[in-house]
């Protein structure tokens, strides 16, 4: 499960509530991975999912500017996988656990663990990801 709390100084916490749950096949358990990025369409949330096969993928959902605590849209599917051999093989095998995140000139960067032994980055347009976003449910 995700959860989601705020903080006025990072040393307290207030409002602990839960976020989200996996809710589709890829994703029994998901935590939250990488700082949210703040967009026009929402907060966006890059976060980890594992599934029955024990494969870590990634996952996105935009959440309510004003309210965090809302989910506007979620990727149904998975938006990467393990496949590549330092990502399949390694300290633990079939790993992508995204870390950090920046968007320089409009491309989001995402750096994630591979296989619990690498580190990779991976990118993409993010108006192409927001766009993508905005056709998916909650």
């Amino acid at each position: 499960a995700m959860w989601i709390a705020f903080s006025d100084d990072l040393l307290g916490w207030k409002n602990l509530k839960l976020l989200a749950k996996g809710k589709h096949g890829w994703e029994k358990k998901i935590g939250g991975s990488t700082p949210p990025i703040k967009t026009k369409d929402g907060w966006l949330v890059i976060y980890h999912a594992v599934g029955d096969d024990k494969y870590y993928r990634i996952g996105a959902m935009l959440l309510d500017l004003k309210n965090p605590m809302k989910i506007l849209h979620r990727s149904p599917d998975w938006l990467m996988q393990p496949e590549k051999p330092y990502e399949t093989k390694g300290l633990y095998n079939g790993v992508c656990f995204p870390c950090g995140n920046v968007v320089i000139d409009g491309k989001l960067f995402v750096y994630y663990g591979g296989a619990d032994k690498y580190v990779g980055v991976a990118t993409c347009e993010l108006d192409e990801l927001l766009d993508y976003l905005r056709t998916c449910s909650a």
